[in-house]
């Protein structure tokens, strides 16, 4: 992911603290230069927070009381910032309680995190034994007077140019001993803090803290109404929350933006390409958060200019065989490649050219005999899935399939080709695929078997994996599951016994997407056993 050099890492300054450029009656913040091998240590603690947050092998999250209220960090962040990401280790208490749920189902988390653990020291001491933070005492320095909460934002005008100036946000408990003891803390990391309200507002500089303070006092990023709106309709922040504003961000960043977001289709962030490659338009909402034993990934997108084209959702996935290990099921998938195509061809043009793209589309329908990219639309039909239930009776066999309501004309096409190329690759186990009729759909497959299996098998929405772990199945325009517990079953001698029994509390992972008009929703759920 390629972002400007200031975005993420401040770069080294040595800067003597400036009184002349603190506002008005504010405190002088601290300011110290940036020791050898300091480069990112502000970025190295939000991403220790973030390495917390997420559960590894061992990891876990878990809140030392249960309470939760306060001060958010977005409430010292000013209404300009353009990218926003919290971490709260003080939550509502129904979100403490379902982490503390969730971690107990994992073993290897038996013993290493307890219910009173305090994160921050975990943090701190990680920090500590990667060599930074040198001279630091947690209990002493740190623990005093660091909340639970911390807030990262990217905030553009800070110190007169453009460029976003990284502004970090730390929970503050008693402000008189945050102020004693932040000047130590800038010594070790360089950069420059002062207190505001309940959080201690940290840059790398004088000149650029002093520009967020400023910007701050005219309007904050929790009053603002795009980001107050988008929050909302996202619902409970959770353990951690971001936003971004694509809109804003593109045009500062020159484009450079489309790599946070490069991965997401523009479709599903209701947003379009713009002319510099970047996002475009849209704003994005997203929070980590505890839905019983259960994790969930939600996000929120709006103001985009683009939507999801058909009518039909892709609750199509419900019908597959109950025993299906793994799906994703597409709707409208012909009309959203046809809505997509112009840019998709515009894309391809500027990597290899023009001339080699349109040889390369003509040397496509001849060896698939079709004609692109209008065959391929109607190939994919309103309802496209591909399945995968495990391996054979002889463990050979690989069972996947591809399942559409297309056209069953452009279909054979494609299995003949697909089977002559296989057969080119490996003569003695090549063939055309199998194509077998569902009612209005057609079945393609690597075997007879796999594809009786497709045609005639169904339930798979009534299990429940399925119903815990993908939300809105019946609404949504792009639906996946992964049987979790089902893989490991399948492929119990292929898993290390040490991995086995950690992942065996494991369930389902199921995500769903849902469009409408200029914004969409999508939820990744991790569920538990």
């Amino acid at each position: 992911m390629s972002t400007p050099e200031n975005l993420f890492e401040p770069p080294v300054r040595h800067t003597a603290p400036s009184e002349a450029a603190v506002p008005s009656g504010a405190a002088v913040p601290q300011e110290q230069p940036r020791p050898a091998g300091g480069r990112g240590r502000t970025i190295a603690l939000v991403g220790g927070i973030l390495a917390i947050v997420a559960v590894g092998a061992g990891g876990a999250v878990v809140f030392n009381q249960v309470s939760g209220g306060g001060a958010q960090p977005e409430s010292v962040m000013p209404g300009t910032t353009i990218a926003f990401a919290k971490v709260d280790l003080d939550p509502a208490a129904g979100q403490k309680l379902d982490a503390i749920r969730f971690v107990r189902r994992f073993p290897a988390a038996e013993g290493k995190v307890k219910d009173d653990s305090d994160l921050r020291e975990v943090i701190i001491k990680a920090l500590e034994e990667d060599g930074q933070l040198k001279g630091i005492d947690y209990a002493k320095d740190i623990e005093p007077w660091l909340g639970q909460r911390i807030g990262v934002g990217a905030v553009p005008g800070a110190d007169g140019s453009s460029k976003p100036t990284v502004v970090v946000a730390l929970a503050v408990t008693d402000k008189g001993k945050a102020e004693a003891s932040l000047p130590k803390l800038t010594d070790a990391t360089g950069g420059a803090c002062q207190v505001l309200e309940a959080y201690a507002v940290c840059t790398d500089t004088t000149k650029k803290l002093a520009g967020v303070v400023s910007a701050t006092a005219k309007g904050t990023l929790a009053d603002s109404t795009n980001f107050a709106k988008d929050m909302a309709e996202l619902g409970e922040d959770g353990v951690a929350a971001s936003w971004f504003d694509a809109g804003k961000a593109d045009g500062l960043l020159g484009g450079a933006s489309g790599g946070l977001f490069g991965a997401i289709p523009g479709s599903l962030m209701g947003a379009s390409p713009s002319s510099t490659g970047g996002v475009g338009k849209g704003r994005v909402a997203v929070a980590l958060r505890f839905d019983g034993p259960h994790l969930e990934l939600a996000g929120h997108t709006s103001g985009g200019t683009t939507s999801f084209a058909g009518k039909a959702t892709a609750s199509s996935i419900e019908a597959l065989p109950k025993d299906t290990l793994a799906a994703v099921t597409v709707a409208n998938a012909g009309d959203q490649l046809k809505a997509g195509w112009p840019e998709l061809e515009k894309g391809f043009k500027s990597m290899a050219g023009d001339q080699e793209f349109t040889d390369g589309l003509a040397q496509a329908q001849d060896a698939l005999g079709i004609k692109l990219p209008d065959d391929l639309y109607a190939a994919l039909g309103s309802q496209f899935s591909v399945a995968f239930g495990g391996l054979g009776a002889d463990a050979s066999d690989l069972k996947v399939a591809v399942v559409s309501n297309g056209d069953k004309a452009v279909l054979q096409k494609l299995a003949d080709s697909a089977g002559e190329l296989m057969g080119s690759v490996e003569p003695s186990g090549g063939g055309a695929l199998t194509l077998k009729s569902a009612g209005d759909r057609t079945v393609v497959s690597l075997t007879d078997d796999y594809a009786d299996e497709i045609a005639s098998g169904s339930g798979l929405g009534d299990t429940a994996g399925f119903k815990e772990a993908v939300k809105d199945s019946g609404k949504a325009q792009i639906v996946g599951y992964v049987d979790i517990a089902g893989l490991l079953t399948a492929f119990k001698d292929e898993v290390p016994a040490d991995e086995a029994k950690n992942l065996g509390a494991l369930s389902a992972l199921g995500f769903s997407v849902t469009g409408d008009g200029g914004s969409s929703d999508f939820s990744l759920r991790l569920t538990t056993k």
